[in-house]
């Protein structure tokens, strides 16, 4: 049993699509004119283990049973914890009979397609945009080996999960199947009619660009006959082509501008898109800024009251450093005590018997009128009269040595 699931598994990965049938895997497994014929009972074991769901699931998953209940909620009730025998399932969703060339769905390796889709829209940023379903699947196919009927499953198990929408519009007369992803763990919302336009829109603009390149490939094949005439002597036909060449140029020109009309459009509903995610952004900033102030209790009048407080504080901080500064000063003169000093310097030598025309400093006391005249020069007699006393005791010292 394992042999052939593992079998079957591998085929279906190899292939690219996860829908078999018994007919379809005994032709798979056809060798030397031999089929198997265990299948039926690989498959009877593999829908009693819900390791593959019916195709008439996906077909008709919009669609009511004779039960009154939707078959994908069938589907659904086949993944629940109890134990639904395959017997149990067929005899609600109507299957009396088994038959080889019904089609099933390998669940196992639809989930794998999930991925791969997953991923390519991903790699392809084809989150929330709109486009044609045969122009995903050209890029679907481009990037796996999953195919076209392989691909169906897949899709119906992404958009019964919400993970894209798809949608039938008529477009210049032709029907055309529309596809939208969802973006990344996010939910799908239906095609609106401005995506519509705004596919419809994109469409003209490639057709534009296509007839544009055509015609300047014509501009181009049109002057080389010009050429080869003018060289064989043709003037009347170079004539002729030139003319031709001229109403292409025109034409290529009404399709330039109406190329950058456009353009010019796209351009201004994708600046609206934007300008709409910033409005939207600014909203939730919003809000989050107001739940926080209103979570942290604190208001204007709160505000006011402790800025109004803080101002108090400070001045009156402010009042008590300047007056701790404003100490009041002594009214003393510092040049009287400058002279008061040197009256004492005066008396010490005096005492000490020296006599003072023997020393070479200047007068202890200079006269009245000859006192310096600021206190910086008065500085300057204190510090050489002291130098002179420093000297008279020194040789005081000396002469009472020597007796």
């Amino acid at each position: 049993m394992k042999f052939w699931k593992d079998l079957i598994l591998s085929s279906c990965r190899e292939l690219g699509s996860s829908v078999v049938s018994v007919t379809i895997l005994k032709e798979r497994f056809r060798r030397k004119g031999t089929v198997p014929y265990c299948l039926n009972t690989v498959f009877h074991d593999m829908l009693s283990k819900r390791e593959l769901c019916s195709d008439i699931l996906l077909k008709d998953h919009g669609k009511t049973g004779v039960y009154g209940l939707n078959l994908w909620t069938v589907g659904q009730l086949v993944k629940t914890p109890l134990v639904w025998s395959y017997e149990t399932v067929r005899a609600i969703t109507g299957f009396v009979t088994f038959n080889e060339s019904d089609s099933y769905i390998v669940k196992s390796i639809a989930v794998e397609h999930i991925k791969i889709i997953e991923n390519v829209v991903a790699t392809q940023n084809l989150q929330n945009k709109t486009m044609k379903y045969e122009d995903f699947l050209f890029i679907l196919f481009q990037s796996s080996n999953i195919t076209r009927n392989g691909v169906y499953p897949p899709i119906i198990f992404l958009e019964k999960e919400k993970r894209l929408t798809t949608k039938t519009v008529i477009i210049d007369d032709t029907k055309t199947i529309l596809i939208k992803f969802a973006s990344i763990d996010g939910i799908v919302h239906p095609i609106t009619s401005i995506e519509k336009s705004i596919y419809e829109i994109e469409q003209r603009e490639n057709r534009l660009v296509e007839d544009i390149t055509s015609i300047e490939h014509d501009i181009g094949q049109t002057m080389e006959k010009v050429r080869q005439h003018i060289q064989n002597g043709q003037k009347q036909m170079a004539k002729t082509l030139l003319k031709k060449k001229h109403i292409l140029e025109k034409s290529m020109h009404l399709k330039i501008t109406a190329l950058d009309t456009l353009q010019g459009i796209l351009q201004k509903i994708h600046n609206c898109q934007s300008d709409e995610n910033v409005i939207k952004a600014y909203q939730l900033g919003t809000d989050a800024l107001k739940n926080v102030l209103n979570t942290s209790g604190i208001t204007i009048e709160q505000l006011d009251n402790t800025v109004t407080e803080m101002k108090y504080v400070l001045e009156q901080h402010n009042e008590m450093l300047s007056m701790i500064s404003a100490v009041p000063t002594d009214d003393i003169d510092e040049l009287e005590l400058e002279l008061e000093l040197g009256d004492l310097i005066d008396m010490k030598l005096t005492e000490s018997n020296i006599e003072k025309h023997n020393i070479s400093t200047p007068a202890l006391v200079p006269p009245v009128e000859n006192r310096p005249s600021n206190a910086h020069d008065f500085d300057t007699e204190i510090e050489k009269r002291l130098a002179a006393l420093r000297v008279d005791i020194e040789s005081s010292k000396l002469a009472s040595n020597a007796q």
